[in-house]
């Protein structure tokens, strides 16, 4: 909880006062009193206003709603343009798409499915037969992690190998994998 001070409207935590009051003894609960003693009104939580898709909400202060403070919010870009140490102009473009690039990096890094889900959604979309002979002509490495392994990543190398083989782009993929995710 934050604490506004009545003096100069600055915002402070309970740490703080408490750290700047070390030669008083503060109760464990504090009332009314104790928060006119110390000089501060209580800041209430205010909601996070919604926010579009690069677009952040950041504090911005207190405002007085029916006589309690409250926290501000303000909404702004998640990206601007900036220049790096290179002199190399960073657009707001290339942000996003760094972002949405570290993302789907992340998505893909959290996708696993057991052995089963994959031959079952690979079998729904007429694809088992096709992986069991690719299976035939792959390394050793794919051929052992196909037959033994209990789940399947996603960034494996098992699926690295078979990709091509299946004429698959990365987004058929991660949407096979989403389907294997679900049966």
């Amino acid at each position: 909880m934050k604490y506004r001070v009545k003096a100069d409207g600055s915002l402070v935590t309970k740490s703080q006062l408490i750290a700047s009051n070390s030669n008083t003894s503060l109760p464990k609960t504090w009332t009314a009193a104790t928060l006119e003693f110390l000089g501060v009104d209580p800041v209430l939580a205010g909601p996070s206003p919604d926010v579009g898709p690069y677009e952040v909400a950041v504090g911005d202060g207190v405002v007085k709603v029916g006589g309690n403070w409250t926290e501000a919010w303000k909404i702004q870009p998640m990206f601007v343009e900036f220049t790096d140490k290179e002199k190399t102009v960073v657009t707001v473009d290339a942000q996003i798409a760094a972002y949405e690039a570290q993302k789907l990096a992340d998505r893909r890094s959290t996708m696993v499915c057991t052995a089963r889900q994959a031959r079952l959604a690979l079998s729904s979309v007429s694809l088992y037969a096709t992986v069991q002979g690719a299976i035939s002509q792959a390394s050793d490495e794919a051929r052992i992690e196909w037959e033994y392994a209990s789940t399947i990543e996603r960034l494996s190398p098992l699926i690295a190998e078979l990709q091509p083989v299946l004429g698959l782009t990365d987004a058929q993929l991660d949407d096979l994998f989403d389907l294997a995710i679900t049966l």
